[in-house]
């Protein structure tokens, strides 16, 4: 075709957009076509059939044009080519090939009959393949915020991980913010909000114990089932259910009329494929590998086809590192022999509790398996189901100690995860103008964490030689310990989820109307109970035989109630309902507005808990509860049973009548997020009446001394299930103090308002678009952790902030906290509350070359910020509340959120050419620069009484503090010094450090990926040669590519808080060894830490795949 019908075409067949769009369905596993036809005068064909066939397959849809022209169809599957046939009698037939569809997209075809011209349509096949990728970007669907991820990409993407973390990073929006962890945040939003699914099933953690979101450790699907990914931010269709954070759309292969299939086999090693850093070998994982097989084809052609995968993966971990001294073991325990440990384990097997295992035989190896099946039918053409079946399952054993206790094998705990699912899809249209998408699906979900050899027994720790218990520090006296791990005694987690949704689209001229409704219901069981065997803690051998226990903590069911009752056993059904229309208004604009209704229902509810319930002042004596001071007033029952929130949402786009194309789009809306199960569930484990927890010795929570035998104290006890614990809590002891987790009445799963505008632009050069988007999140319903139980404050420290400490003046030695606290009831009183304050934006500039030419490229460039009340860090209530920092506790005040990530650069360079006839020779490489994560400082102790190590610093000025006694001035000038030479610290002197202020070092992280195809053995059959390098700038620079962030939950310590002098100045404590370098001088904890360098994504290492298809 020659330049002046390619520049007259053109513009037809991308740029005229339809007047009816086909919105996409959100967690979507198909996608559209739509378009008009028009005859030679440019007026509108009606009646035309317009036949769409997937040539792969063979699966066909047909259609007819309104009286406009118009025709669309739905429930395509994912890649191509397509073949869009138009006909009509008595007019030449007009054709269009080599279309390709992405995910949740819809492709506009414009095609011309009855004329000359349409004749060269056909032969457009080299234009469409390089103007393919326009045509889905300048779509009228296109009104919000995506990043589409086709096959070709994935299998060029460098995946040294063959995570989901690989891949999503590829949108400029979303940052890995902690690369050990897996984190996935959008925008600086909780890594929890994440709305991931493959084929609509939910791929994210059922119940939120995971810090990245997913089900498992390892990735919950093997990447090479995957047909393709839509990752976006914003997504205004009202069928997409959760949209806080990022919304991870995949959908998997598909069998066609051929069969194809594959073998691979990827491996790492430590010693050559694993960088040192700075000298210091990795001491994770020796190796690790994985295998699988692909294959997909037809059962009956044209019509029922197959795709199965297999893959296992299995890292192979570290034998204990621990050992007794002279054992030569990476880390010899001072003190410890080996006749002592042969002395206890003789005595545990005289006092029958059997073999307490070794430290041979073990392996800390993670080990995943993953099968997928799945089969497509195409029941007639206009009709089509499919079917997929997936589990996971995952084996992490843990080999437990430190450097003063030797664990043995029974110590160790494993974890175990089957994660099952069956989803159903049927796509159809009943007619030219009413379509319907179905689907229902079916998860199961089970983790176990139990020991590790299978057999449950008493969690005991037996001392050398010490008169106050075994420790973790070199100061402490060495010890052995065996037995249950006391957080595996009882830690069961079983997940059932039921899902069915139904989408209609009814065509109506210039209006496309949708509604639908969607249902969820999830059967959650969670049993935690901790020291559900019984912990204990011998000062030495002798005491041991004895059974005279030094410490000892026993939780079990309280009077009359079973395990089932501590565990959190409830359902939640979720029903939707949305309703949407899209009109197209002109050729240049199409406005889509609707709304969408979640109502969230429960019967279930806590344990009532009365003294809690009771005002306060109150005294309460119940059954289950005493509470001298009464309660809180408020009831402890309250659930999410019927909080409903209503979501409108709108969106445009509007394409502008230029040569080159170019489109401006955008919307608003509000979303509800996707919140970890765990938050709601703490409120049934947490009552506060259904356990009793026994405890005795020198712990803050358990401050009366153990006197086994004598009233109210169990003697020492072997078996597991026989702890006589007795029903009423040992006297004096404070482990009778009840925690108790609730929601407010009216607690909303949280929300948050969206809005969006993006400016999309063809430029002149190899087919390059040019993006600019702009994002704006505010909190309407965010979390506010609140601690009930702190009690009045007792005065004001010199900087301002209140103090709960009986002497206010006090530091932390001696001194009693939370003075005015309810005494019934633990530092755990922990109300979840919604807060409207928090926000973020983001502006993202982007520029994405299609691949023609033997080469694609990306580069992208996002700004933003955003702040929060809380991180949501933690399943556990109390931990979601102390792994904050605060000036005064429970504020309702945004700061900077854990999770923001200011400044990112990201760029990628995909090559190819065949060298050696049709082998390709591939490499890519991906930039990933961005902004380190942020810390707060804090003090290192509880500076205020609040119980908790939370308190955000005040960075003084000289004359503002005086030091602990006996801090040498040496130490004092260093000090200062450490203080003018830190950017942050030295900017804010004189004010309480922000929380997140302070921010780590910029990232420079690169990673390549090389292959070269080789013959195969028969026809059409080809092997492949792949090396992934991660952090391939680590290898040239061992200071690049190095994350240097903060300890977990990204705070450093200033100094310890040691109270107020009789000047009225606070006394700092820096004499610490953790404040101090090996010169003596002032040098607070590092960043990075020594242990954090020997993780694994600190350091280059090279993957090695090798893979055959056929």
């Amino acid at each position: 075709m020659n330049s002046r019908i390619r520049a007259k075409l053109l513009p037809f067949a991308i740029a005229s957009l339809l007047a009816t769009a086909v919105p996409a369905i959100a967690q979507d596993t198909s996608s559209s076509i739509s378009g008009r036809v028009l005859d030679a005068n440019g007026q509108p064909v009606a009646g035309a059939t317009v036949q769409i066939v997937h040539e792969p397959s063979g699966t066909t849809k047909i259609a007819t044009t309104d009286a406009s022209g118009r025709y669309a169809a739905q429930g395509l599957r994912v890649g191509g080519p397509f073949d869009v046939t138009v006909s009509k009698a008595g007019m030449a037939q007009a054709e269009q090939g080599q279309v390709y569809l992405q995910l949740a997209q819809e492709t506009p075809v414009n095609l011309t009959i009855g004329a000359e011209q349409a004749k060269d349509v056909q032969n457009l096949s080299g234009v469409t393949v390089s103007a393919n990728a326009l045509a889905q970007t300048f779509s009228s669907d296109n009104k919000g915020i995506s990043t589409n991820v086709s096959q070709r990409e994935l299998e060029a993407t460098p995946t040294p991980g063959r995570s989901i973390q690989n891949i999503v990073r590829l949108d400029p929006r979303i940052v890995i913010s902690d690369r050990d962890r897996g984190e996935i945040s959008a925008i600086g939003q909780n890594s929890r909000y994440n709305n991931i699914t493959v084929d609509s099933v939910s791929a994210n953690d059922p119940f939120g114990l995971n810090a990245n979101g997913l089900p498992t450790l390892g990735t919950p699907i093997s990447q090479d089932t995957i047909q393709e990914y839509n990752i976006s931010t914003a997504n205004y269709d009202v069928a997409t259910r959760r949209g806080v954070g990022a919304i991870v759309n995949a959908v998997t292969k598909s069998g066609t009329n051929d069969f194809h299939g594959s073998a691979y086999y990827a491996f790492q090693n430590r010693d050559q494929m694993i960088a040192d850093y700075n000298g210091q070998p990795y001491g994770g994982f020796r190796r690790t590998w994985t295998a699988g097989a692909t294959v997909g084809g037809p059962i009956i052609k044209d019509k029922l086809f197959f795709f199965a995968s297999y893959e296992k993966s299995k890292q192979i971990g570290p034998s204990s590192q621990y050992g007794v001294q002279g054992s030569g073991a990476t880390t010899e325990i001072r003190g410890l022999t080996q006749q002592n440990v042969a002395d206890i384990t003789a005595a545990a097997k005289a006092k029958g509790l059997g073999d307490v295992g070794g430290l041979n035989g073990g392996s800390s190896d993670l080990q995943d398996k993953r099968y997928l099946a799945k089969i497509d039918w195409n029941i007639t053409n206009n009709h089509r189901a499919s079917f997929t079946y997936s589990q996971t399952k995952e084996n992490k054993p843990i080999i437990t100690g430190n450097n003063n206790t030797l664990v043995l094998s029974s110590g160790w705990y494993k974890t175990q995860v089957d994660n099952k699912s069956y989803a159903l899809h049927f796509y159809d249209d009943w007619s030219d103008v009413f379509s319907t998408d179905t689907t229902i699906s079916y998860a199961d979900f089970q983790q176990n964490r139990g020991p590790y050899n299978g057999t449950p027994m008493p969690d005991v720790s037996v001392c050398v030689n010490s008169v106050n218990g075994c420790g973790s520090t070199s100061s402490s006296s060495p010890g052995v310990e065996f037995g249950t791990e006391y957080s595996s005694q009882a830690n069961v987690l079983h997940v059932k989820t039921l899902n069915a949704a139904w989408a209609g689209t009814l065509y109506l001229g210039d209006h496309t109307v949708k509604g639908g409704f969607d249902f969820q219901r999830g059967q959650y069981y969670n049993l935690f109970l901790q020291n559900a065997f019984g912990s204990y803690q011998f000062n030495n051998l002798a005491d041991f035989n004895a059974g005279k226990y030094y410490l000892y903590r026993f939780n079990t069911p309280a009077a009359g109630l079973g395990l089932s009752d501590v565990a959190a056993n409830f359902e939640l059904k979720e029903y939707g309902l949305f309703l949407q229309d899209t009109w197209q208004v002109n050729s240049n604009l199409s406005v889509q507005y609707g709304f969408r209704v979640d109502i969230p229902l429960t019967s279930d509810r806590p344990l009532y808990n009365p003294c809690y319930a009771a005002a306060p002042g109150q005294a309460v004596i119940a059954a289950n509860c005493v509470s001298p001071q009464g309660g809180f007033g408020r009831t402890n029952v309250s659930t999410i049973n019927g909080n409903r929130q209503v979501q409108p949402r709108a969106s445009f786009n509007y394409t502008f009548d230029t040569e080159r194309m170019t489109q401006l789009r955008g919307g608003a809306g509000l979303f509800i997020s996707n919140p970890p199960s765990v938050w709601l569930g703490n409120i049934y484990q947490n009552s506060g009446v259904t356990q009793v927890q026994f405890a005795c010795g020198p712990s803050s929570s358990a401050s009366a001394a153990c006197k086994p035998g004598s009233v109210g104290y169990p003697v020492f006890s072997t078996d597991p299930n026989g702890q006589n614990a007795g029903s009423a809590p040992i006297p004096g002891a404070k482990g009778a103090q009840m925690a108790v987790s609730t929601v407010s009445d009216n607690f909303q799963i949280p929300s948050v308002w969206k809005m969006s505008l993006g400016f999309d632009r063809e430029l002149p050069w190899w087919g390059v678009v040019f993006s600019a988007d702009y994002e704006h999140i505010k909190n309407r319903n965010a979390i506010w952790y609140q601690n009930l139980n702190i009690g009045a404050p007792t005065g004001v420290l010199p900087d301002g902030r209140f103090t709960y400490y009986k002497n206010p003046k006090g530091g932390s030695t001696g001194n009693t906290s939370r003075a005015n606290a309810n005494p019934a009831f633990g530092d755990a009183v922990i109300n979840l509350a919604n807060s409207d304050q928090g926000s973020a934006d983001s502006l993202s500039l982007a520029l994405k070359k299609p691949f023609a030419d033997e080469w694609s490229a990306m580069a992208g460039f996002t700004w933003s910020r955003a702040t929060e009340v809380n991180p949501g860090t933690s399943s556990v209530a109390r931990s979601s509340y102390s792994n904050n920092v605060w000036v005064n506790p429970n504020e309702n005040k945004a700061s900077t959120s854990s999770y923001s990530i200011p400044k990112r650069v990201i760029a990628s360079l995909t090559w190819q050419h065949r060298f050696f006839g049709d082998y390709a020779t591939s490499a890519t490489v991906f930039y990933d620069g961005h902004s380190g994560t942020p810390y707060s400082w804090r003090y290192g102790n509880d500076a205020n009484g609040d119980g908790f190590t939370s308190d955000l610093a005040y960075i003084p000025n000289k004359g503002d503090i005086s030091f602990a006694p006996g801090t040498t001035q040496a130490l004092q000038d260093s000090f200062w010094q450490y203080i003018d030479n830190d950017k942050y610290l030295k900017d804010h002197k004189g004010a309480i450090a922000s929380r997140n202020g302070a921010r780590a070092a910029w990232i420079n992280q690169v990673d390549l990926s090389f292959s070269q195809e080789i013959p195969g053995l028969f026809k059409g059959n080809k092997g492949m040669l792949r090396l992934d390098v991660y952090n391939l700038g680590n290898m040239l620079n061992k200071k690049w590519g190095v994350d240097h962030r903060a300890s977990f939950p990204l705070v450093r310590n200033l100094a310890d808080f040691a109270g107020v002098d009789a000047a009225g100045k606070p006394i700092y404590d820096i004499s610490k060894a953790a404040y101090k370098d090996s010169n003596g001088n002032y040098s607070p904890l590092p960043l990075p830490r020594a242990d954090e360098l020997n993780g694994p994504t600190q350091r280059w290492s090279i993957l090695a795949t090798v893979r055959y298809t056929f």
